[in-house]
């Protein structure tokens, strides 16, 4: 699998972007898609094996909500503000080499969360991780818009894409089955078979060739403002419930983000090599893509860390059996998988990904209806509803960002996509946790007055509130307060779930400003910009 150029005649290998529309794809390309394909496997499970491993570890190493929340938190932040960064790397030092390093890296880090002993150290190597992580995703990505022609573009994203989605949402059930007879550390030790077999079929089937921006710098001040300004703003959201959206830490650090946040946009408008190149935000597309996969992506995952909590420690099942109840999700997505690749095909983006939005609505909606009591057969329809949801938002919306950028910022744009992808998710469980835990605080105080409990009971059960925010009752305080707990938890789960409603909602019409691209077209006004700019310069040095 080859990171093709055209040939110096101006005729183009198999493969090559530059391909006659009808040409067929080499099975070296196939193949080499496969190795793609296992790479965006082992993100997807890791990205969500811990949402069914939260309640056990927590048990074994003592965590609060607000530290299993970084769990994820910091290995999807850690993903999150490195992917663009990745992408340039990719761009300018070659992306196979980026992305074998990352297998190697990601595989190491995967060793090392097995092996935490404190959930400290498990926050640390799961950040670790989630930079490793993200060298993986723009490299791909920039690989097959490089080696695949236009004509087939869509079906190869959509393939890597679907995988990486749908192995997410397989992760709950992966690791449930892991969590119950292996134990939750071998969730990650698994990750050296998978790293073992996709470097070798990497390093075999994938080709370099002399990147395109090998000169080019690296903004560095960029990358930090960038990694900053996300970890600051997370970080002020996780210590609301803490300290309220008044106190000095939340203000300090809400501040401070948007202080860096201000002062990467006037370097990225005023440097000679950006992170964020200007250019890519001058398209509808990829700004309206991106925030529709920020929304979708962050309230989806959210959804099954929290119903993950609900299902376990609220109604009783097990590690596996959570995993089988959440099956649907994957399931319904396999199918309908197919549909997207092809609605996208014939009637471009805003078909598939109007139907998966409006999806989402009928499965939050409808998960916000389930008591402490219902059985399954009041949740598993939302589920299928909401596995179609995520097969229709998450690879049209992101062939339609990578495809609004030239071939030249094939990485950085890739990049930008994914970072939304998974920033989403980072922002959502701690956005959506924080307002769990407003709404937990309150609630938990009035049920308890309410109930008619001794004092000394009521005394004690506040303290607990930190474990009820998990739908865990206070333990030695007998069954009347722990149904409070349970009623008091799938309270604040219908608070979150009705307000991603309305988030979703307001982000709808977002889908308007998507149309279909084409990425000759995109390349050639690229060159004509770029040749513009030279001849401009040109011009100035020669006055």
């Amino acid at each position: 699998m080859d990171e093709q150029t055209p040939s110096a005649t101006g005729s183009a290998d198999p493969g090559s972007p530059a391909a006659a529309p009808d040409e067929k794809v080499p099975p070296r390309l196939w193949l080499g898609l496969t190795a793609m394909a296992l790479a965006a496997m082992m993100l997807g499970v890791d990205a969500m094996v811990v949402t069914v491993a939260n309640p056990t570890i927590s048990a074994e190493l003592g965590a609060t909500l607000t530290q299993l929340q970084w769990v994820t938190t910091g290995y999807m932040l850690a993903y999150a503000a490195l992917l663009v960064a990745a992408g340039k790397v990719g761009d300018r030092y070659g992306h196979r080499k980026v992305f074998l390093a990352g297998i190697v890296g990601f595989v190491a880090s995967s060793v090392l969360v097995g092996f935490s002993h404190n959930i400290e150290a498990l926050v640390a190597w799961r950040v670790l991780q989630g930079m490793c992580g993200a060298t993986l995703m723009p490299s791909a990505l920039a690989i097959l818009r490089l080696t695949f022609p236009p004509s087939k573009i869509k079906i190869a994203i959509g393939v890597f894409i679907g995988t990486f989605a749908l192995s997410s949402a397989g992760g709950p059930f992966f690791g449930g089955l892991v969590v119950e007879y292996a134990g939750w550390r071998w969730a990650f030790f698994i990750n050296v078979i998978g790293g073992a077999v996709t470097l070798l079929l990497a390093s075999t089937l994938i080709r370099a060739v002399p990147p395109a921006d090998a000169k080019r710098g690296l903004d560095l001040p960029g990358i930090a403002l960038v990694a900053v300004s996300l970890a600051t703003l997370v970080y002020g959201i996780t210590e609301v419930p803490v300290s309220g959206w008044t106190g000095f830490v939340p203000l300090a650090c809400f501040v401070v983000s948007a202080v860096l946040i201000v002062l990467l946009v006037l370097r990225e408008r005023t440097t000679t090599e950006p992170l964020l190149p200007p250019r890519l935000f001058r398209s509808r597309t990829f700004v309206a893509g991106n925030l529709i996969l920020l929304v979708s992506s962050g309230l989806m995952f959210s959804v099954w860390f929290y119903l993950s909590l609900f299902l376990q420690n609220v109604q009783g099942a097990g590690p596996l059996d959570t995993g089988l109840r959440l099956l649907p999700i994957p399931a319904a997505g396999i199918v309908v998988a197919p549909l997207s690749g092809l609605l996208n095909q014939k009637f471009g983006p805003r078909l598939p990904l109007a139907l998966g939005l409006l999806l989402c609505v009928v499965s939050l909606f409808g998960l916000s209806r389930v008591g402490v009591d219902d059985g399954y057969a009041s949740i598993w329809p939302f589920l299928v509803t909401l596995g179609m949801s995520m097969s229709f938002v998450v690879p049209v919306g992101t062939e339609a960002v990578v495809s609004s950028a030239p071939k030249r910022l094939a990485g950085v744009a890739s990049g930008v996509g994914e970072t939304m992808d998974s920033l989403g998710p980072a922002l959502g469980v701690a956005s959506l946790g924080t307002a769990l835990t407003v709404v937990v605080q309150g609630d938990w105080e009035e049920r308890l007055e309410a109930a008619g409990l001794p004092a000394d009971t009521v005394a004690q059960a506040r303290d607990g509130v930190q474990s009820v925010a998990q739908g865990v009752a206070p333990e030695g305080l007998g069954g009347t307060v722990a149904r409070i707990a349970q009623e008091t938890y799938t309270s604040g789960l219908h608070a979150i779930l009705l307000g991603s409603v309305v988030v979703v909602l307001v982000f709808i019409p977002l889908i308007m400003l998507i149309k279909p691209t084409d990425p000759e077209a995109e390349d050639a006004a690229d060159a004509a910009e770029a040749s513009e700019g030279t001849a401009a310069t040109a011009g100035e040095a020669a006055r």
